[in-house]
C-alpha cells in the first residue's frame, strides 16, 4: 500500500524502463481508469458511467463522482464542497499534494501504479514538456526536526529558464515535499524566543549566518500556508520580513494569521524600505551592509498580535531623525492613530454626525467636505459599531444623508454594525475580582480590525454600551479603557472615536464655554484625561440663539441650535467655539463662518458649491451652468452665501469647478439624451448618462 491506498501488486501492466511524458502517463491511467479508481477507493462503486464515493478520503457515499467515459475520462466533482478537476488533481487530492506545486510527485505516483520503475522519471514541468536533466545543483538546504534529525532537503538548480527547486523527502526517500511541510532551522527555533520568518532558504540562512534566528516555509511565498506545520513557532515572538513586492506582502499576512492561530506570543509584519528595489530581501540586505537592528526598531509595522511591553524595544533609536508629522482625520481635530471622544447631550444629532463623517471618509474621496468644523483629510475604510440604532434606523439615516447611494460604489469601505441586529453590544472591558480586564469578544473584534489594510476610522457609539464596569466613577476603569483603545489606534493607525454622553451642569445653568462643556462630560477625570482629544456639542443658550437668528434672519426653532468645540487636546487643535443648526435631514450645519461676517475664501466657496451641485443632482433636481435652470436662476437652492452673488461671479465659480484636473463637477446628460448640460459629480447618474429628473423639480 502507498499512503493507505495504492497496492502495486494489483497493477498487471509491467514495462521495461523508459522515459515517458506526463501526458502519456495520464493517458495510460485513463485507459485503465476503473482499475485505478478501485485501487484508490476500495469503498467506491461503479454506477453506470460514473464511479462514486463519499469524498477524496475514500469514505462510503456518493457525493464525489468520477466520469468513466466522455472526451476526458477521469473528470471528477465533489458536490459537497464544489471541488473537482481531472484525474491528476484527484490523485493529488488523495495524496494530500498540490497538483501544481507538487506535480512531479503526483505524476510519479501515477507512474508507480502503472509499474514504471522509479528509475524512469516522468516529465516534471508540465503535460507537454519531457523530463530534462537539470544538471548539478547549485544550492542545498537541509531541514531538521527540533531534535536535529534530518527530515528533508531542498536542492536548487540554475537553468536557462530560471531557478528550479527540488525537494527530497528523507523518510519517503522520494523527490517530494513532506506532508505537512516543515519549517527550516527548527533546532535554532527551539533555542530562541525571537524568530525571523523570511521567504526562502537563502534569506533565512543569511540571517542565521549573521547571528539571527530565522526560518522559512518550504517554497517561500509559494508555500501553501495551510500545508505548512507552523507549530514550532508556538510561544515565539515572530517578526515577518516579506520580500519587497505585492506577493511577499500578501504571503506575510496569510502566514501571520496561521502563526497567530497556533499560539505565537506575538506576530509583527515589518515593512521593507520603500526605496529598495522590487523583491529585495534579507539576503540582499546583509550583502549591502544594511543595518537590520536599527530598521527593526524604526520601520513601519503591522502588529497582528502583541506580546506586551519589552523595554529594550524602546531605546533611543526609535526617536532619531525628523519626527513624523501629525495627521488628522478632520482638519484641526480628531488626530489619526489616537483615541478621541465626541461628547454630546441627548437629542443633539451626534448619530447623524458620525454617519456623515463615516460616509465622507469611506465614500467621499474627491470631495473636500467639511464635518465638525474641518475638512476631511483621510479616506479609506470606516467601521461603526452602533449600540442604540437598529438596521432600519441606520438605513433611514443613510438614505437621507446619501440619496445618491454613493455608499454602494465602495461597499467594502463602509462597515456599519447595528448591534441590536447583531447579537447586542459586546463588552470591551469587564469588572473582575482583580480589576478591569479585556473581554474575549473585544479581542476577536480587534483582530478583525487589524486585518483591514486602509482602516481610517473606528467608531463606538455610545461608549457606555461597551463597558461592563463603572466607567463613570472608577478611575481605574477609565484608565484601563482608554489605554486599551489607544493600543488599538496605535496598531491600526486609525482614528478611534468613542461617542459619549454629557450631563447637565450641577447649577442647571446652560453651558456657555468649552471649559464648562469639558466638565460636563460623563465619567471620571481619568476618562477625559486618557484620550488625546475631546470634542463636545451642547445646546446653545437662548440669548445666543436669538443673536444668531437676528444676525442670519433665521427662525429660532426649538432643539435646533447647538454649540461645539475642541474641549481637550494634547496637541495643536482648532479651538474655535462653533455654532451649529440642525437642517431638514437632522444634520448639524456649521454657521460659524456666516456669523463672523467674513467673506469666505474662493477655496471655501468652491467646496460648498461643488457639494451643493452634487446633492442637487443626487436628489434628481440638477442645475445647469447658465440659462433658466442655471445656477444663477436657481441660486435660491444653493447655500445662503451664493444668494447675493452677481451672475458672472457665480457662473465663473462653476467654470472653475469644470476646469479642475480632475474635476469635482462635470456636465452630464439625461437618460436617453445626448445633450451635455446637467451639472453633477463625476460619479453621479447624470455624469454616466443615466440621470432622471424626479417629479416636483422646478426645472424646464
Amino acid at each position: 500500500m502507498k499512503n493507505g491506498w495504492l497496492n502495486f501488486n494489483t497493477a498487471a501492466e509491467q514495462q521495461a524502463p523508459e522515459l515517458l511524458p506526463a501526458e502519456d502517463i495520464k493517458r495510460r491511467i485513463q485507459d485503465r481508469l476503473l482499475d485505478y479508481l478501485t485501487a484508490m477507493f476500495p469503498n467506491g462503486k461503479r454506477r453506470s458511467n460514473k464511479f462514486v464515493m463519499g469524498n477524496v478520503k475514500g469514505d462510503k457515499g456518493k457525493s464525489l463522482e468520477v466520469s468513466l467515459d466522455g472526451s476526458e475520462p477521469g473528470l471528477w466533482h465533489d458536490f459537497e464542497n464544489g471541488e473537482g478537476g481531472d484525474i491528476v488533481s484527484l490523485t493529488a487530492a488523495v495524496q494530500g499534494l498540490d497538483p501544481k506545486n507538487d506535480f512531479p510527485e503526483v505524476i510519479r505516483a501515477m507512474a508507480d501504479w502503472l509499474g514504471i520503475p522509479p528509475t524512469s522519471p516522468p516529465a516534471l514541468a508540465s503535460y507537454q514538456d519531457d523530463y530534462e536533466d537539470l544538471g548539478a545543483h547549485t544550492g542545498k538546504w537541509d531541514y531538521h526536526d527540533a531534535e536535529g534529525n534530518l527530515i528533508a532537503c531542498v536542492y536548487r538548480y540554475d537553468t536557462p529558464d530560471g531557478k528550479e527547486f527540488r525537494p527530497w523527502d528523507v523518510k519517503a526517500r522520494k523527490t517530494k515535499v513532506p506532508n505537512p511541510r516543515p519549517l527550516y532551522n527548527q533546532p535554532g527555533i527551539k533555542q530562541s524566543t525571537d524568530v525571523w520568518l523570511v521567504e526562502g532558504e537563502k534569506a533565512a540562512q543569511a540571517l542565521i549566518d549573521n547571528g539571527y534566528c530565522a526560518t522559512t516555509a518550504m517554497n517561500g511565498a509559494k508555500a501553501p500556508v495551510e500545508k505548512t506545520d507552523w507549530s514550532p513557532l508556538k510561544d515565539k515572538r515572530v517578526m515577518i520580513w516579506p520580500d519587497h513586492d505585492e506577493a511577499g506582502l500578501a504571503y506575510a499576512h496569510s502566514a501571520a494569521k496561521a502563526i497567530d492561530d497556533i499560539g505565537a506570543m506575538s506576530v509583527v509584519i515589518l515593512k521593507p524600505p520603500a526605496a529598495k528595489p522590487e523583491k529585495w530581501d534579507a539576503a540582499d540586505a546583509l550583502e549591502e551592509g544594511f543595518n537590520i537592528d536599527e530598521w527593526k526598531i524604526t520601520t513601519d509595522r503591522k502588529t497582528i498580535k502583541s506580546a506586551g511591553l519589552f523595554l529594550k524595544d524602546w531605546n533611543a533609536l526609535r526617536y532619531q531623525g525628523k519626527a513624523p508629522d501629525q495627521h488628522f482625520l478632520v482638519e484641526g481635530s480628531f488626530p489619526m492613530g489616537v483615541v478621541s471622544i465626541l461628547a454630546a447631550m441627548g437629542d443633539t444629532g451626534k448619530g447623524m454626525l458620525t454617519l456623515k463623517l463615516a460616509l465622507e471618509v469611506a465614500c467621499g474621496e474627491g470631495f473636500l467636505a467639511e464635518v465638525l468644523g474641518g475638512r476631511i483629510q483621510q479616506h479609506g475604510t470606516v467601521v461603526v459599531f452602533t449600540a442604540e440604532d437598529d438596521q432600519a434606523e441606520v438605513h433611514r439615516r443613510l438614505e437621507k444623508l446619501d440619496p445618491g447611494n454613493h455608499r454602494l460604489d465602495r461597499p467594502d469601505k463602509l462597515l456599519i454594525v447595528p448591534l441590536p441586529n447583531a447579537g447586542g453590544p459586546f463588552p470591551m472591558v469587564k469588572d473582575t475580582p482583580d480589576g478591569p480586564a479585556t473581554t474575549r469578544e473585544f479581542t476577536q473584534i480587534v483582530r478583525q480590525l487589524q486585518q483591514i489594510e486602509d482602516l481610517k476610522l473606528v467608531v463606538f457609539d455610545p461608549l457606555s454600551s461597551f463597558v461592563h464596569a463603572d466607567v463613570n466613577a472608577d478611575p481605574a476603569v477609565g484608565s484601563y479603557l482608554t489605554g486599551l483603545l489607544a493600543n488599538l489606534a496605535s496598531e491600526t493607525g486609525a482614528a478611534v472615536m468613542v461617542v459619549h454622553h454629557m450631563r447637565k451642569p450641577p447649577s442647571m445653568r446652560p453651558i456657555d464655554s468649552a471649559e464648562q462643556a469639558r466638565d460636563a462630560i460623563r465619567g471620571s477625570s481619568a476618562l477625559v484625561d486618557g484620550v488625546r482629544m475631546a470634542y463636545a456639542l451642547w445646546p446653545a443658550e437662548d440669548t445666543h440663539v436669538q443673536q444668531v437668528c437676528t444676525t442670519l434672519n433665521l427662525i429660532p426653532e426649538a432643539r435646533s441650535f447647538y454649540q461645539g468645540a475642541v474641549v481637550k487636546s494634547n496637541g495643536p487643535a482648532d479651538r474655535t467655539l462653533r455654532t451649529y443648526k440642525r437642517n431638514s435631514v437632522g444634520l448639524l450645519e456649521d454657521l460659524t463662518r456666516r456669523l463672523k461676517g467674513g467673506t469666505p475664501s474662493n477655496y471655501d466657496m468652491l467646496v460648498q458649491l461643488s457639494e451643493a451641485l452634487r446633492m442637487a443632482a443626487e436628489r434628481g433636481h440638477p442645475m445647469t451652468h447658465t440659462g433658466v435652470n442655471g445656477v444663477f436662476k436657481q441660486r435660491n437652492r444653493l447655500p445662503d452665501i451664493f444668494h447675493p452673488m452677481p451672475r458672472h461671479r457665480l457662473e465663473n465659480l462653476v467654470q472653475e469647478l469644470l476646469n479642475e484636473k480632475p474635476p469635482r463637477i462635470v456636465k452630464g446628460t439625461l437618460k436617453d439624451s445626448k445633450e451635455l448640460k446637467w451639472l453633477d459629480s463625476p460619479w453621479g447618474d447624470f455624469a454616466s448618462g443615466k440621470g432622471v429628473i424626479v417629479p416636483g423639480a422646478d426645472l424646464q
